[in-house]
């Protein structure tokens, strides 16, 4: 073989062998790359999107089918008490009327006994008043005994126990209001302050003065609201701008003229509780301190 036929065929291996490198080269460099995501339509390479966020499933709760769910008890408000508003009685914005005293009883002295004997009008019934001259709470049982079946019963007495132990006056009160309630369970009961004296009586008697009349009132009312029954203040009705019963209506300083009484009858007339109104019930145990 010729030289210049050995260096062609030389030539011609070195083609051959640059070829085979560059094929190789160009299949090696595409196993060193990771795919490239293709570009969009528009030319642009589009960008990978986040994966969603996994949230921990939710077990529902099984219900078996046809069975209604049961749901949760709703609390039941607790009514709330209305607070006892005596002792005082209220004023009212229409009068009482006939109808209203007609199962009206009334228990105590004789200043209370002068409604019956001065009611002109007939505004209370004439069978329905217990009384005698000089009685006390002390010995007022035996007649709140007799009454029964009452719808509204006026407790009048004081002015002739001004003097009296406060203990045993609060015991003897309690006695009689035990029996009232008793045999008339749905009655409306009202304690009547003591009425006032004149000065003149005030300034000259050792146990009917003024003073000993306000304390009086101030028992009656402690018990009224202690029983939670009602105190009717005919004090301040019947007295003067000193607190003293004006000596022109009087002739003893105790009892008063009919035309006196009217101011009684018109402030009973409108200060009352209305049928129906449903009485708290009593407070025994504030009731039964002092008690001997």
């Amino acid at each position: 073989m010729s030289h210049k036929t050995i260096a062609l065929s030389l030539a011609a291996l070195c083609v051959v062998l640059s070829v085979i490198l560059v094929v190789m080269g160009v299949t090696m460099a595409g196993w060193g790359r990771s795919a490239e995501p293709a570009p969009d339509a528009g030319g642009q390479q589009a960008e990978e999107e986040p994966a969603a966020p996994v949230s921990a499933a939710t077990e529902e709760p099984s219900v078996t089918p046809g069975e209604a769910s049961t749901p949760a008890p709703t609390a039941t408000p607790v009514p709330t008490e209305e607070p006892w508003s005596g002792p005082d009685v209220p004023a009212q914005s229409t009068e009482a009327g006939a109808s209203y005293f007609a199962d009206a009883g009334f228990l105590g002295n004789s200043v209370l006994s002068g409604l019956w004997y001065y009611d002109g009008d007939n505004l209370l019934p004439d069978d329905s008043f217990f009384w005698s001259d000089g009685l006390t709470i002390l010995g007022a049982s035996p007649y709140a005994a007799q009454m029964s079946g009452y719808g509204k019963i006026y407790v009048g007495f004081g002015m002739n126990e001004l003097s009296y132990e406060k203990n045993t006056l609060r015991q003897a009160y309690n006695t009689v209001l035990d029996q009232l309630e008793e045999n008339n369970p749905d009655a409306i009961i009202y304690l009547v302050s003591v009425s006032p004296v004149s000065l003149w009586k005030s300034s000259n008697d050792r146990y009917i003065t003024r003073e000993l009349v306000l304390s009086f009132n101030e028992m009656i009312r402690e018990i009224a609201q202690e029983r939670q029954v009602w105190y009717l203040d005919i004090y301040n009705v019947l007295s003067d701008d000193d607190g003293y019963l004006p000596s022109d209506v009087t002739n003893d300083g105790v009892h008063f003229t009919p035309a006196h009484y009217e101011l009684w009858f018109d402030y009973m007339n409108t200060h009352y509780i209305p049928d129906g109104t449903e009485a708290p019930p009593a407070d025994t145990g504030a009731a039964s301190e002092g008690q001997p």
